[in-house]
């Protein structure tokens, strides 16, 4: 095996050579333009260059797609046959250095049995996968079984992504539904809106990869250059990675349920603790009232007043206003308002 790489500026274009039926045995780098043989089985095009990408071009002489044409939307733009090549974009997650999860496209094109990946994102799943050729090189036998090995790689990175997304709702669960809490629950609503936004982004993921193994399954063999039983053990690896898709999709369905409802619990719990707070003023201003009426009564100033010049009178009436506030309390006691 071996990998050309351009350290004359910060793009790289990497290309892993390799005999087709016999497992590489070394690796070197090499710069410079690089010579595309019959022996290139993967070409992976990292934030390439308008003038890589045309040198490219001439030589495969395929029509590789923009920045611009891997960020549409539409199925016909990211998967589709041309020149007898298979074009396929995905989206793909990746924290990228940040605290939240990002999301890019990545394009697989598969010719005749070589693979080219152009992507401008830098995904963990890449470095792992170039970590287990090195360890493993016949990972990169042929340019389809690296595909399917790379696939293999994404889906199990995405996997991880939606443990990691999941852990941390139910520590949130853990936060919210703990009655001596000491967090605020304003900012456990951010963080929900946090794993939202990640797991939106996972499922937006597993969408595309599901399109995209779709699509692969029904590629003919002149495309994957394949021959014989490697044809039906390409389809069978490509159904189960369906599956597996498919299987991850509903679990995110899962976890996107528990974000929804402990928002709605984070929010219950937020109008009870404001409702508490009324209910402690109204309670309050309940209890004051007569005895405001009471004051204002004896605030008048009139001459002939019952009790006015009278020494008892004013524990008299300190002791109404006690009693009625010792009543209202009980009373609230028992209707469970306190």
């Amino acid at each position: 095996m071996q990998i050309f790489h351009t350290r004359s500026r910060p793009r790289v274009t990497r290309a892993l050579l390799s005999e087709r039926r016999e497992p590489p045995e070394h690796a070197a780098h090499v710069t410079g333009d690089v010579e595309i043989d019959e022996h290139v089985v993967w070409i992976d095009l990292l934030n390439p260059s308008r003038e890589e990408e045309l040198r490219l071009e001439e030589k495969l002489k395929l029509l590789l797609p923009t920045r611009e044409d891997m960020d549409e939307i539409e199925a016909s733009s990211r998967l589709y046959m041309e020149d007898g090549a298979a074009f396929m974009t995905a989206l793909v997650g990746f924290f990228g250095g940040q605290d939240h999860l990002q999301s890019g496209p990545i394009t697989f094109v598969l010719s005749r049995g070589r693979l080219i990946t152009i992507r401008y994102i830098e995904p963990t799943s890449f470095k792992l996968f170039t970590d287990h050729i090195e360890r493993q090189p016949g990972l990169c036998v042929t340019g389809t079984e690296t595909f399917l090995n790379l696939l293999d790689v994404l889906i199990d990175r995405t996997a991880d992504l939606i443990e990691k997304t999941a852990n941390g709702i139910d520590e949130l669960s853990r936060v919210i539904f703990n009655p001596r809490r000491k967090e605020n629950l304003e900012s456990v609503l951010a963080d929900l809106g946090d794993a939202q936004n990640d797991i939106a982004k996972i499922r937006d993921s597993l969408l595309s990869l599901l399109r995209l193994t779709v699509f692969a399954n029904g590629l003919e063999k002149d495309v994957t250059g394949l021959k014989g039983e490697e044809v039906r053990d390409f389809h069978e690896r490509l159904k189960i990675m369906t599956q597996d898709v498919v299987s991850l999709s509903d679990h995110a369905t899962y976890v996107t349920g528990n974000i929804t409802f402990l928002l709605d619990a984070a929010l219950g719990f937020i109008n009870l603790e404001q409702n508490n707070i009324v209910r402690l003023i109204s309670i309050t201003s309940v209890i004051f009232l007569p005895l405001t009426l009471i004051a204002s009564i004896y605030g008048m100033n009139f001459q002939a007043m019952p009790g006015l010049h009278s020494p008892e009178a004013f524990w008299i009436v300190v002791g109404v206003m006690a009693a009625i506030t010792v009543g209202l309390l009980a009373w609230f006691k028992r209707r469970r308002w306190i």
